[in-house]
């Protein structure tokens, strides 16, 4: 037995930012104490996945807008062009 646990891989983290009506908020704040101090950000993660994978016309519609990407998110991603060889030489003396 490892006397250090493996660590899970994370995951990249993109910041959303969410103004909540006073309700929800106090049911947020009950909520995290509730798991024992569990973070807003783990909460509403871990809601919004649970909500994606249990709504099944979400799903159908998923499968039918697959656009052969891996990708999670239905916005296009902005392609970048292919970056040009920037490699510089320096001068010689001759």
């Amino acid at each position: 037995m490892a006397l250090i646990p493996k660590v899970a891989p994370r995951h990249e983290k993109r910041v959303v930012s969410a103004r909540l009506d006073e309700e929800a908020h106090t049911m947020l704040q009950r909520y995290a104490a509730f798991l024992g101090g569990a973070t807003h950000e783990y909460i509403i993660g871990e809601s919004l996945k649970r909500l994606f994978r249990r709504d099944k016309e979400f799903n159908e519609w998923l499968e039918k807008n697959r656009r052969g990407s891996t990708s999670t998110s239905d916005v296009p991603q902005a392609t970048s062009p292919t970056p040009k060889n920037t490699t510089r030489t320096a001068p010689t003396a001759a």
